[in-house]
Order: structure tokens, then sequence, then C-alpha cells
């Protein structure tokens, strides 16, 4: 609960500031983003009735996007480059595609059902890389948090049904098309990292088996709209 408010404010004071922006002028932009976002295969492990155990997971592609507000440091930029730092809200969704629990032998489980979202605040550093023309290319990275919601069951119906807010941290490569001196269309790639993600594991009956965690990635291909004021 603390933290769904947690990230529910910040959603709200991402988009309060965003609405000010405007007087914020020399160099505040606002951003979004939408694209195709691929939650890597994991391997979340633990103590299972007594033993450790793996449920090793598959996911099939799913979608991501986001928010962002931001600002040009001329302290830090000159003719070459320019140094960027910006907040970024975003959210991400992927379902489950397949669970091998390592409890039951080699073979795959059955009836897969479910999925894994996730929403992370970051706080970006970004560099452009200053061209002649319309296009820069541009690098970064971003630290932060993610609340991970897992909720996903297999075989008779067993379950990770549970969420965990983790450190996360994700870099960023791209490139922005400038349309006119203030607005310009990107596309990026990301690839970012929750830190020993958790869950419970549930029985069929609801019954605590266990505990789980892993490291969940993620990497995404983004297409955004970038507005400066």
């Amino acid at each position: 609960m603390v933290s769904r408010f947690i990230l529910t404010s910040a959603a709200l004071m991402l988009g309060s500031t965003a609405a000010t922006a405007q007087s914020l002028g020399d160099g505040t932009y606002v951003q979004g983003f939408i694209g195709y976002s691929q939650l890597q295969d994991s391997n979340f492990s633990g103590a299972i009735g007594g033993a450790t155990q793996s449920v090793d997971t598959d996911f099939d592609a799913g979608f991501g996007l986001g928010v962002a507000i931001g600002k040009e440091i001329p302290q830090w930029s000159n003719d070459t480059v320019g140094t960027r730092i910006e907040l970024e809200l975003s959210y991400r969704e992927s379902d489950v595609d397949g669970v091998n629990f390592s409890g039951n032998g080699p073979a795959p489980e059955g009836n897969i059902s479910g999925d894994v979202s996730q929403t992370s605040l970051f706080a970006n550093v970004l560099v452009d890389f200053k061209q002649s023309g319309a296009l820069t290319p541009f690098a970064g990275f971003g630290l932060g948090a993610t609340y991970s919601d897992l909720d996903f069951a297999y075989g008779p119906g067993v379950a990770l049904d549970d969420s965990d807010t983790a450190f996360a941290a994700q870099v960023i490569a791209g490139v922005a098309y400038d349309i006119n001196p203030s607005t310009a269309l990107t596309v990026d790639a990301r690839y970012a990292r929750a830190f020993d993600v958790s869950s419970q594991r549930l029985a069929p009956n609801g019954a605590l088996t266990g505990t789980v965690e892993d490291d969940l990635d993620t990497f995404s291909v983004n297409f955004g709209l970038r507005y400066k004021f």
C-alpha cells in the first residue's frame, strides 16, 4: 500500500510539474513515449517446501509507455554536447509465456496464465551529441525504483502473486529528429533492471509455500515526442 501511494504521488507530481513547465523555460521539455517491451527470461529461486527450488519463467513481448520532464544544464553543455537531467515515470507489462518449476522435473508446466507489470520512477542523466543537421544522437543512464506486480499461475493453480518495490537502473541510447526548434521525434532503446524482486509462492488453496527472488531485466524500443519550452 505504501509503495502504491509513493508511485501515485510521483505520478501526480510529474503531471503537475509538466503542467507548469512553460513558466520555467530555458530548455525545459516534456516528453511522452510508447513502444515495444520485452521482459527477459527470469529464474525466480528460493526456499520452497524446505528445499531450494527455481521457477524459470519466459515472457511474451509486451508494451510500455511513459512521460518525462527534463531540462538541459548549461554548465554541463557546450557546442559539441548537451547534458540533460530528467524525471521519468513509466509503465510496462508482459504476459507469462512459459514456466518450468524445478520441483517437477525438466518438463514445462501447463495451464500458464497471468502477467508481470512494472511501474518505474527514474532520474535520468542524458548527453546529446550535437550535429549540424536535424538528427541528434543521445545516450544516458537512470537510477530509481520499480514497483513490480507479479500475478501469474501455472500447473494445478500454483501462483506467484505478490508485489515488491526495488532499486532499479537503466541505460538509454537513441536519436532525436528535430521537426522544428521546439519539437522533436525520438527513437530509443532502453535496458532496465529491477534488483532483487521477491514474490510469495502460493499453493492452489492459497497457502504460502515459499518465497522466491530474482532480478527483472527489461529491453524496450520506444517512439516518442519531445516538446521544449
